[in-house]
């Protein structure tokens, strides 16, 4: 009996372009979260930085989720080495999916936290998400580099549908959390492992598994979207300047891409930092 491992099972396009690709969950919560701490809200609420700082504690529990640990064997001290095997596939799906769940809980509370700073009026973020796309769109700003792509993904991945509208992040959003509610209700079907005639056990629920993960991304870029609207406002205010460490591509003005590998202003790099650097240019 053989195993195969659940690796590389969501690999949307985006993800695996050579310029321009979307930064793994883990990666772009850091630069978010980093983001985050270079920022902070302006209002005369009392409290509000308080709040903003619980947004941002939620994002750094986020980005310190490493792994999550299963052991899903029965260890009853007569099982075949068949089902050693499948509870060793099961095992690692475990893992991998419940990982991008608990990283998903800990996003819906910090965008959760930042809606009720920035949008007092609403309690339901995929609204505030909407207003915040439609205040960018209106003023001629592009979508964030593949949020529609990222949101239709989601609605092709997730069995409940949230129909599409002008505003697909806001949209995506609310498919997000409804995922994420659905497994906190116990209504999420929960994948096992599939074994073959060969004899060999092989994973399963990869539809599951990439669907909480591009729903973490959504919210995200869900995120990103309502601070990007705040700072046009003059509501929250950005300090000093981003160092690009490692260089970036960053897009241009005539749909390609531009390597940069200086200081950025805080507030243009909110645009994209949810992109992977990639490799410098060949010299």
């Amino acid at each position: 009996m053989t195993t195969t491992r659940l690796d590389g099972s969501c690999l949307p396009s985006y993800r695996t372009l050579s310029t321009l690709a979307l930064s793994e969950p883990e990666d772009h919560v850091r630069e978010l979260a980093e983001w985050v701490e270079h920022a902070s809200v302006v209002s005369g609420v009392p409290g509000a930085q308080n709040r903003w700082d619980t947004g941002y504690k939620w994002l750094r529990l986020a980005q310190g989720l490493r792994t999550v640990t299963f052991d899903m064997s029965y260890d009853d001290g007569g099982m075949c080495s068949a089902g050693l095997d499948f509870d060793a596939v099961w095992t690692e799906m475990m893992e991998e999916w419940q990982q991008h769940q608990v990283r998903l809980g800990y996003l819906r509370a910090a965008l959760g936290g930042f809606v009720r700073l920035l949008h007092p009026d609403t309690t339901e973020p995929g609204l505030a998400v909407e207003a915040a796309e439609q205040r960018l769109h209106h003023h001629g700003d592009a979508w964030l580099v593949h949020a529609r792509a990222v949101a239709d993904h989601l609605r092709t991945d997730a069995s409940d549908r949230v129909p599409g509208s002008c505003t697909p992040v806001a949209a995506a959003v609310t498919q997000a959390i409804a995922l994420h509610e659905m497994a906190v209700r116990g209504h999420a079907a929960i994948p096992e492992p599939d074994s073959d005639a060969d004899g060999k056990v092989f994973p399963t629920g990869y539809a599951e598994v990439c669907a909480f993960k591009e729903a973490s991304t959504v919210l995200m870029l869900g995120i990103q979207l309502l601070m990007a609207a705040a700072v046009q406002e003059d509501r929250v205010a950005v300090f000093d300047d981003k160092y690009l460490l490692d260089g970036m591509w960053i897009p241009d003005s005539l749909g390609g891409s531009r390597w940069v590998d200086e200081e950025m202003p805080y507030g243009e790099y909110l645009a994209v930092l949810h992109l992977q650097p990639g490799e410098p240019p060949e010299l």
